[in-house]
């Protein structure tokens, strides 16, 4: 009788038992899919975030490589102006060196007698110039010479223009060859030549002007069939105080002239002139 009174309970009471848990159970479903709804936004937005980030990065990757590049272009750029610069300084100073070795040369030209190797006269007078002034402001004396070829027109006449130039080259060497390294020697006219002896007195340039006349005398010039024999005349002159060069340089060709008159081939100084 007690098993039957169980059975024949309220229905009503086990019908809502039920759905009970089944309400239970449906809740935790829904609320395990709105987990899962959560999980999945949030998984979409990590794969949103990470598709973004590789995306950028993917653009990084290609800006840096469009960088690398235009940096390699741009070094290489560079390296063909280093070497055009290069190139452009090497000409440069290829050019430098070869204007630098004309304007020598032109100077050499301008300062020099092409053809005997002494000084050409602008260049005489302007190193004399200066040596004058030195020598006028102390006590050291100072001359000048005045020489001239004898007869050389008739060397040219007789023998041509090779020979005559011969015979100017000659004198010169024979001149250096006697002369000191301080001593200046230019020429000064066709075969007129003018010597300035720094620091010396009358009687030791007469001692000089002698010399030269003996070496040029004994100056070696051949020509067909023949030697040329030179000879030079001379004119001494020492600077008085306060004389100019040029004035000096009159007197010592006054001398020349007067040794012309007298024979040639000797050594005269100009009038007036008192051994120091």
């Amino acid at each position: 009788m007690k098993a039957v009174a169980q059975s024949d309970a309220d229905p009503a009471v086990d019908a809502f038992s039920l759905y009970d848990a089944e309400e239970a159970v449906i809740r935790q479903a829904e609320a395990m899919l709105a987990g899962l709804s959560d999980a999945a936004a949030g998984v979409n937005a990590l794969a949103d975030a990470y598709r973004r980030g590789y995306r950028e990065q993917r653009r990084l990757v290609r800006m840096s490589d469009r960088m690398q590049l235009d940096l390699q272009r741009a070094n290489q750029c560079l390296a063909e102006q280093r070497r055009d610069l290069q190139t452009l300084n090497e000409a440069l100073s290829k050019e430098i060196e070869h204007r630098t070795r004309l304007e020598a040369e032109l100077r050499r030209l301008a300062d020099t007698d092409s053809l005997t190797g002494a000084l050409a006269r602008r260049r005489f007078m302007e190193i004399s110039a200066r040596e004058w002034e030195r020598h006028q402001g102390g006590a050291d004396p100072i001359c000048v010479l005045m020489l001239d070829l004898d007869r050389f027109k008739l060397v040219n006449d007789s023998f041509g223009h090779a020979v005559g130039d011969a015979a100017l080259v000659a004198c010169v060497a024979a001149c250096r060859a006697n002369l000191r390294p301080r001593d200046i020697i230019g020429r000064t006219g066709g075969e007129e030549f003018a010597v300035l002896l720094p620091e010396t007195g009358l009687g030791y340039a007469l001692d000089a002007a002698e010399r030269l006349r003996g070496a040029v005398a004994s100056a070696p010039v051949e020509a067909p069939g023949e030697g040329v024999a030179l000879s030079v005349s001379i004119g001494v002159a020492q600077a008085r105080r306060g004389e100019s060069l040029e004035s000096a340089l009159q007197r010592a060709d006054a001398a020349l002239y007067a040794a012309k008159d007298d024979g040639r081939d000797r050594v005269r100084t100009a009038p007036g002139e008192v051994s120091s």
